[in-house]
């Protein structure tokens, strides 16, 4: 492991390598009983704990955060112990040897206030529900137990909860009985788990189960979604199947279970056997036409090797879990959807990891260096990740890829592995050194950026390829990697590769004739970002190339030139209905870019021809970027057309606002409470509103930051009041939102001081430093009050700037003075 590039703006000032502890024994079996007061938000517990001595030691430690610990007994004994609210030490009679047996049996109640979470009905007929969420370290608020991910025990859960509930938790349902006023259920866990995938979620649930082979598969969903589950979760039998098969491992466990629940704090998360997803999945069947739940349930499904069967060591590694679950989501789409969507999914996740290095940070996808573990769960370990394995499998060559996924979860299954872990598992199956391609790719920050230029030398009858590599200085300085270029002419194509080992290279093609246009890495088969200078011919001739990644380059570098010809090029692509619908809407995204009154019309225009709803949502999306009362009335025809898809009416809903439409108001007020999947709908009419900015639309924003409002609503509308920060009012909204009791809405609350840049805000995000038990909302007050002190910096410099300025101009006036005196005087 080599590391130059640390990258920049990751690591705060008090940041210091973490490294994973290392306790003085090992958990063999935990064994729970929980008593779950609902509507008290209160549990009860008895953790029994059966442990193996690793080294000789006079106590013995566990995590159980803001708990009162009734008793403790060591072998059935009443044992000593120190507790400070963080810690529970369980103090020995005398030196234990190594490999002694413990059993430490701790009583405890605790009002969880992260770990477990307690949703209570807001409305008549609903039905409470408790779940967990423990990754990363949040399961110590509810258990008290060893709470990191590099040990692994078995365990078994007896949960006693309210007898109109169900209740779920790992492993299998050995027992259920009715006890005084509860139904206890038992779920055992027979093969070992680390801490954070233990989880439990209560509910009322409309249930389903099927099977594939011999493995029981569990749909629950809040009751009275049952219609929606075949929508949502009819492919996890085909996504087992495709997995088991690709990766060369049968799916691990005794059965897999998937529980939807209200106001989850994540989209999924992979509890061993046991997937807890948001209710947001859920859809009905208009949504099914724009929405779709495969990417999240084919990812929460991978987890269930990488993550469960092989956990990261510490969550420095954490790409060993997310990194191949994203990668592994891709791949399932490419079996289920074909390559174009598969490539097309690439693209996103390029778009999202670059989103990230630009406006955030970068940083190696592997680092001990953070301070807190929900940090390193971020653009860099999911996107940027999976772009690596890809990368990986494209250089050695898929079946071999596939092998060393086999190797690797069969060689550490049911234990922990870090990343030199894998590499020396590469290694094993490729049969030579690989430490370069981890030193540039996960060691270090950055990635690589290739400027392509090219000429044809008619008289040598060559093509002459010049690649440099223009990375930035957080970027590792020369990458080494494979490329291939796709060359066309009027006769035909030809693919040649090259290995890229310099910072500058030039490549020599023999060509017949000048080439219609070249692609660099036609199929995206390598993470980078490829810049390739070419004049508007050259990209509108690309648009013929099959490969969906060249199209959508040559799409974007259209949308930066204002032309005829290229609006006319890009409104063909967006017609042209035998063509993938990820390039079609982002040739309407292009010509909302060029902004030209030629784009408008040809927006306008293809409402009328283009029905994929997702197209569609790009044409309403572009619209956004014009004026005149012809992109409203279309707008507004699709705001008022009840058999367009939801999410096409949201982006109209927001671009309506935004071309400040006279009867643009009007027509807000009018769809702003239509029912839509997710609340979409309403939410792309709070954006509107935003966008318009009178003092009417903020009165009807202020009505849906009120708690009656969905979480989601709330937090769109928190964050649009941050358009009106000049308003009192407006500033009250965010300073209380940032106290409120919900995650999301605090997180929205900081999300909207981020955006007003106000120093105002300053003390209250501090305070919220101060006092926050979550986590990736500290660090989002700590970069939002780094972007608003940056911003007073620059605010300062350019006033002194303009300060220096006016003094040189007043310099000047009194020299024109002098000089005017003199000559007057001279004459």
């Amino acid at each position: 492991m080599y590391v130059a590039k640390h990258g920049r703006d990751f690591a705060f000032p008090d940041y210091a390598p973490n490294y994973p502890p290392s306790p003085p024994y090992r958990i063999e079996h935990l064994s729970l009983i929980l008593k779950v007061f609902v509507y008290d938000k209160k549990i009860e517990g008895v953790a029994k704990i059966s442990a193996v001595a690793r080294r000789e030691v006079r106590s013995i430690e566990f995590d159980a955060v803001d708990m009162t610990i009734r008793s403790v007994r060591l072998d059935g004994s009443e044992a000593k112990y120190i507790y400070d609210g963080k810690k529970l030490s369980v103090l020995l009679p005398e030196k234990t040897k190594i490999g002694s047996r413990l059993t430490v049996e701790i009583e405890y109640s605790a009002y969880p206030k992260k770990g477990l979470y307690f949703i209570l009905p807001k409305k008549k007929g609903e039905y409470p529900q408790v779940w967990s969420q423990g990754e990363a370290e949040d399961n110590r608020y509810w258990i008290p137990l060893y709470d990191y991910p590099n040990m692994k025990f078995t365990c078994d859960l007896t949960i006693y909860a309210p007898k109109e509930l169900t209740v779920f938790a790992n492993g299998k349902l050995e027992e259920v009985r009715e006890e005084n006023e509860w139904r206890v259920w038992r779920w055992v866990m027979d093969k070992p788990i680390t801490s954070y995938l233990i989880a439990i979620a209560i509910g009322a649930f409309d249930i389903k189960e099927e099977a594939v082979d011999d493995l029981k598969l569990i749909y629950a969903v809040p009751k009275g979604r049952g219609d929606d589950i075949d929508r949502s979760f009819s492919m996890t039998p085909d996504m087992i199947k495709f997995f088991e098969e690709y990766i060369g491992v049968k799916y691990p466990w005794a059965n897999y279970k998937q529980v939807c629940v209200n106001e989850f704090i994540a989209g999924g998360m992979e509890n061993t056997t046991l997937t807890i997803l948001t209710d947001r999945t859920l859809h009905d069947e208009k949504a099914h036409m724009e929405f779709e739940s495969e990417p999240l349930v084919s990812h929460e499904l991978a987890h269930q090797w990488f993550g469960d069967l092989v956990t990261t060591k510490d969550w420095g590694n954490i790409w060993l879990n997310e990194s191949f679950a994203t990668y592994l989501e891709a791949l399932y789409m490419r079996h289920c959807k074909g390559e174009e969507r598969f490539v097309y999914e690439l693209i996103t996740f390029l778009d999202r990891y670059l989103q990230e290095y630009s406006s955030r940070y970068s940083r190696p996808i592997v680092t001990r260096v953070y301070k807190y573990p929900t940090e390193v769960f971020d653009a860099h370990s999911y996107p940027k990740g999976a772009l690596v394995l890809h990368t990986l499998s494209n250089i050695i060559g898929e079946d071999k890829f596939r092998e060393v996924l086999r190797r690797f979860l069969e060689k550490y299954a049911y234990s922990c592995a870090d990343t030199e872990d894998l590499r020396k598992v590469i290694e094993e199956v490729i049969g030579e050194d690989f430490e370069w391609f981890f030193d540039q790719y996960v060691y270090n920050a950055g990635h690589p950026e290739l400027t392509v230029k090219y000429s044809y030398d008619a008289e040598k009858k060559m093509l002459v390829l010049s690649i440099k590599q223009t990375q930035k200085e957080d970027c590792w300085d020369v990458y080494r990697l494979p490329i291939e270029v796709l060359v066309e002419t009027k006769k035909g194509r030809k693919t040649e590769s090259f290995w890229l080992t310099q910072k500058e290279q030039t490549f020599y093609i023999p060509l017949d004739e000048p080439p219609e246009f070249v692609c660099v890495d036609p199929k995206f088969k390598v993470l980078a970002v490829i810049k390739e200078e070419e004049e508007l011919e050259q990209l509108i001739r690309k648009l013929r190339c099959e490969y969906v990644y060249c199209k959508v380059r040559a799409i974007r570098s259209l949308s930066k030139k204002i032309s005829d010809k290229a609006v006319e090029a890009l409104k063909n692509k967006l017609l042209d209905t035998a063509e993938y619908w990820g390039v079609r809407y982002e040739a309407a995204k292009a010509l909302g870019a060029i902004g030209t009154e030629k784009a408008k019309q040809a927006l306008i225009e293809a409402l009328d021809k283009v029905k994929n709803p997702r197209v569609r949502r790009g044409i309403a999306e572009a619209l956004g970027n014009f004026r005149g009362e012809d992109v409203g009335e279309a707008l507004a025809r699709i705001l008022q057309n009840e058999d367009e898809g939801y999410y096409v009416r949201a982006a109209a809903a927001h671009s309506i606002g935004k071309t400040k439409w006279e009867k643009a108001m009007k027509i807000l007020k009018k769809i702003k409470d239509k029912p839509s999947h997710n609340d979409v709908i309403t939410i792309g009419a709070i954006r509107g509103l935003a966008e318009l900015g009178t003092d009417e639309a903020f009165k009807i924003i202020v009505e849906y930051t009120k708690e009656d409002k969905p979480t989601f609503v709330r937090m769109e509308a928190i964050r649009a009041v941050a358009r009106f920060n000049e308003k009192r009012e407006a500033r009250e909204i965010i300073e209380h939102a940032i106290r409120d009791e919900n995650v999301r809405i605090r997180s929205a609350a900081i999300i909207a001081m981020r955006e007003t840049l106000d120093p105002r805000y300053i003390p209250l995000l501090q305070k919220l430093i101060e006092t926050e038990l979550h986590d990736g909302l500290i660090r989002a007050a700590r970069e939002t009050i780094r972007k608003i002190q940056r911003f007073t910096e620059k605010g300062t410099e350019y006033r002194m700037l303009r300060e220096e300025i006016e003094k040189i101009r007043e310099e000047h006036r009194r020299l024109i003075d002098q000089i005017s005196r003199l000559e007057t005087k001279i004459g």
